[in-house]
């Protein structure tokens, strides 16, 4: 039974699921509303004395309902085409309490016009449109709009009952059509009729603003011929959807082909209109909507959520696709690949010296390098902090991934100028060759890390390949940190004391203090090895307090005259220094003036201000304090602009090539600068009497190194003492 032809005698003692021939004509008008007027809704029903029926409708599974259910039954007390407009069921006493306001399907906003089949009085109709959620206002231009609907679709619907009927509603449904046809030429979307071979027959107006077309232009052309290739499969299956009545989902979105060229994101929504005598489909109705802004919008979304906002790489979860990809890739090719864990060395300082904007501005520079050094199919992936990873895809052999790492270490390590400084990066690289028998992502990217580890332990800036034994090595340096904490319980921790000396004269005139460790088993442990170790895990911190009280002990038993030199950490700072210097020279009662702190370069490049200030209120104690190493920096100059040092200690390797003319330029400038300034100056690693002579000649006053003593226990180091007395 067709649906128009539904009467009294059907059944209103419940809503029932349509179980009747649908109106597909009518059901395509009623999408085209729901989308027209953004609801979730939109149906045409009849209602006689007891029964409302439902003629054609988008979104609801009713064939019918009683009429005293029916909210349909208030708009046709109205007067014809006016609009019933109920913002909120729940706030109308009127509904309030109706089945399909409380119940499924959950009218909320309701709003509907009466129109009539015949005579107003006895065959009425309604066209409505209706959401599950109220709204706040429905203007008096969509209110216009419905009731324009309205007409049309009750022109529509008288000629069905009566084809031939009188001139006067033939001209009233030519009208009707023309209203349609200014309605579709005043809404922003573009309306479009066309055959069932999809050549457009008429196009609205909007199409201009939408498409850069005249309507004109578009009458017989295939809506196919105008949409982008790659999207041409999926409009295909959505128009087969359609003409086979499966509505699974309401819209497509492809890309259209504006006159100037470009391509359009169009929201398409397609419907049929059927043969009113055959009752086939004759073509179609169609609704395309604009959304280049909601999908550029998408887009941005997208990309947020997988790149770094900071330097535009990848993100780790992007990173983490792309190595699935490179592991399911190498399984069917057979083709090794390579995964690169980078870190950089001394941005933190660089960070905190120069600020935060600088350290950004080097983290986009040293992406751009990176980026500049791979390949376009390769992936570099920014995981956080100073932390980037890399997919090296079609390696040829694994010495690809060490000459790029080269690569990578000589690109980054270049100076960079930051807010007029010019600053330099290094970059450890620790890699893992994977082939086609490795499947686990997480085990690739962890030895990755394992020999990242290596590297950074092999002295930075510098690369490693992940080896079977790294495992074991790293374990034993978790096993070293353990011994030294059991070490710092049992005193196996202990001082010796070289030497400085007055270059004219030979005379001491104060000692460094070294720490030594003495491992139950291993033996001795070179500094080198357990030092750093101590500031990764913060032991330095207790180490370093001890060490400031055992000298200013040691140094109680020497001459007045001489002093002690303590090297202090940056951890040492972070961790309470300045109570462990005034606690060590409280508890041995050694005067302030005779304890020399012995500080870095690296030293003050970490949280710089706070090292800087805590400096000064120990000098201000009467504390010396020495830059040790120093040229090994880049910018070791500002810092004896920043602080008075006492002493200046230059570097060893400079003493080394002394005889070299550059590096004697280099030691008289340090020496001329430290003049001006007030520093005395040290020459570190003095081994040899050429050497002695050569610093002599350019103006160091004192030397420290091997020639002199090598490190000695206090009791050879007081011995040493009393041996110079008595020579001088």
């Amino acid at each position: 039974m067709h649906a128009l032809s539904l009467e009294s005698s059907v059944s209103c003692t419940h809503a029932h699921l349509s179980n009747q021939p649908r109106d597909l004509q009518l059901d395509a008008i009623c999408r085209i509303a729901a989308t027209l007027f953004g609801v979730r809704y939109a149906y045409v029903s009849r209602l006689n004395k007891d029964c409302q029926s439902f003629l054609g409708s988008e979104g609801l599974s009713l064939s019918s309902t009683p009429r005293s259910d029916a909210v349909c039954a208030l708009t046709v007390l109205g007067d014809p085409h006016a609009p019933l407009v109920i913002l909120d069921t729940l706030e109308d006493r009127r509904v309030a309490d109706n089945p399909y306001v409380t119940g499924s399907p959950h009218l909320r906003f309701y709003a509907g016009v009466p129109i009539s089949l015949g005579d107003y009085t006895t065959d009425r109709a309604t066209v409505c449109v209706a959401d599950t959620a109220p709204r706040a206002v429905f203007s008096k231009e969509d209110q216009e709009r419905l009731s324009d609907f309205a007409v049309f679709i009750e022109a529509a619907l008288r000629g069905r009952i009566a084809h031939h009927r009188t001139h006067r509603a033939q001209q009233q449904a030519v009208e009707s059509e023309r209203r349609f046809r200014l309605l579709a030429d005043s809404a922003n979307d573009v309306f479009v009729l066309g055959d069932l071979d999809m050549r457009r027959t008429y196009v609205s107006a909007a199409v201009r603003r939408t498409l850069g077309y005249d309507p004109e232009e578009l009458i017989g052309v295939r809506a196919s011929d105008m949409i982008h290739p790659d999207d041409a499969y999926i409009f295909e299956e959505y128009w087969t959807q359609v003409r086979a009545g499966i509505h699974e989902r309401p819209t497509c979105c492809v890309r259209y082909r504006h006159k100037g060229g470009h391509y359009v994101w169009i929201e398409a929504s397609i419907g049929l209109l059927d043969d009113e005598g055959a009752g086939t489909p004759s073509g179609y109705v169609a609704i395309l909507r604009d959304v280049s802004a909601r999908r550029e919008a998408e887009d941005q979304v997208r990309h947020m959520a997988l790149h770094d906002a900071l330097t535009g790489l990848p993100n780790r979860a992007l990173f983490r696709d792309r190595l699935n990809q490179a592991i399911a890739h190498a399984a069917r090719t057979q083709s090794p690949f390579a995964v690169l864990a980078c870190d950089l060395d001394r941005f933190k300082a660089i960070k905190d010296s120069l600020g935060h904007p600088a350290g950004d501005a080097l983290l986009r520079e040293v992406a751009q390098r990176m980026r500049a050094v791979l390949r376009p199919y390769d992936t570099v992936a920014r995981l956080g902090g100073d932390e980037f990873a890399i997919v090296l895809a079609y390696l040829d052999d694994a010495c690809a991934a060490a000459c790029l790492a080269d690569r990578l270490i000589a690109a980054v390590g270049a100076p960079v100028h930051l807010d007029g400084q010019i600053v330099e990066v290094g970059v450890s690289v620790g890699f893992t060759i994977a082939t086609e028998r490795d499947r686990d992502a997480d085990e690739l990217f962890k030895r990755a890390d394992m020999a990242l580890y290596e590297a950074k332990a092999g002295g930075r800036n510098t690369h490693r390949v992940f080896c079977p034994d790294v495992g074991a090595r790293i374990a034993t340096r978790g096993q070293l940190v353990l011994d030294m904490k059991e070490g710092i319980r049992r005193g196996e921790f202990r001082l010796v004391y070289q030497p400085v000396v007055d270059a004219a004269s030979g005379a001491v005139v104060s000692l460094e203090a070294l720490m030594r460790w003495r491992h139950p088993v291993r033996g001795e442990v070179s500094p080198g090895e357990f030092i750093p170790l101590a500031e990764e895990n913060g032991l330095i911190v207790p180490l370093g307090a001890w060490a400031l009280r055992e000298a200013c002990r040691e140094a109680l038993t020497w001459p007045e005259t001489l002093r002690v030199g303590v090297n202090v950490s940056a951890v040492q700072f972070r961790g309470g220094l300045e109570e462990a210097v005034l606690s060590a020279l409280a508890d041995t009662g050694l005067p302030a003036c005779r304890l020399k702190l012995e500080v870095t370069e690296s030293v003050l490049m970490q949280d710089g201000d706070a090292v800087v200030a805590c400096l000064h209120r120990l000098r201000s104690l009467g504390v010396l304090v020495a830059l040790d190493d120093f040229g090994t920096g880049y910018s070791s100059l500002s810092y004896l602009r920043r602080f008075p040092f006492d002493k200046i200690k230059i570097d060893r390797s400079f003493i080394r090539d002394i005889a070299d003319p550059d590096a004697a330029a280099i030691v008289r400038a340090v020496v001329s600068i430290g003049e001006r300034l007030g520093m005395g100056i040290v020459a570190e690693g003095v081994e040899t009497a050429e050497q002695l002579e050569l610093v002599r000649r350019e103006g160091c006053a004192q030397v420290q190194g091997f020639l002199f003593s090598r490190p000695l226990s206090p009791l050879d180091a007081r011995a040493y003492i009393m041996a110079a007395q008595a020579q001088h």
